[in-house]
């Protein structure tokens, strides 16, 4: 099975590339991070790195399984003179799982049969005030994924949501982690776990 996994040189995106490798899937591992890419896959020969910029390049390629995972995360509101953290979230967060979906979808589509998994944010159910950007852009990719699961029932190709809470990676350097958090492999676990057993729709897990 052929898996194509976005942010995947850290975090949850790394995780799951590392946990379809290891379950003897062949992996492309999407970054923007050309050293961290190539140590994955040094240490993972089923993984090929695929150094793309999303918020600007749309990769193609025909694949089984698409994890979108890749997000921009930083603190911040909606209001304010502070930087404009919606506004630099957007692209990656929003738009280029857009173009994604438009690019690699229509091969799945077409043979009736894939899996598309949408990593989301628990956020969505009750924004902190702290990261209402953030929890907004993720807001509109749950949108997003509403809108493709109904444009792919009846397509043979399943389509997921997880909806992590808090997850202990590099994006909480310099703020104190919650005191309850999950591990990048749990959600990795999870996700892998939903291809496997055909699980659909929005599935929620928390530390």
């Amino acid at each position: 099975m052929d898996v194509f996994v976005t942010g995947a040189s850290r975090g949850i995106g790394r995780a799951c590339a590392v946990a379809f490798a290891a379950a003897g899937h062949r992996v492309t591992a999407v970054a923007r991070t050309t050293g961290q890419l190539a140590e994955l896959a040094a240490a993972h020969p089923r993984i090929t790195p695929l150094v793309a910029d999303l918020a600007w390049e749309v990769p193609k390629g025909t694949y089984d399984v698409i994890v979108l995972n890749a997000a921009r995360y930083a603190p911040g509101g909606l209001l304010g003179t502070e930087r404009d953290v919606f506004g630099e979230s957007w692209e990656v967060n929003v738009m280029a799982n857009h173009r994604l979906t438009r690019a690699l979808l229509p091969p799945l589509i077409a043979r009736g049969s894939g899996h598309l998994v949408v990593i989301g944010s628990s956020s969505t159910e009750k924004m902190a005030g702290h990261m209402t950007a953030y929890a907004t852009t993720k807001k509109c990719l749950r949108a997003l994924y509403e809108g493709w699961e109904e444009e792919l029932r009846g397509s043979g190709v399943r389509c997921t949501l997880i909806a992590p809470g808090a997850t202990l990676t590099s994006s909480w350097e310099g703020e104190a982690p919650p005191p309850r958090y999950l591990l990048p492999e749990q959600v990795a676990e999870l996700v892998t776990r939903s291809v496997r057993d055909g699980l659909t729709g929005r599935l929620t897990i928390r530390g």
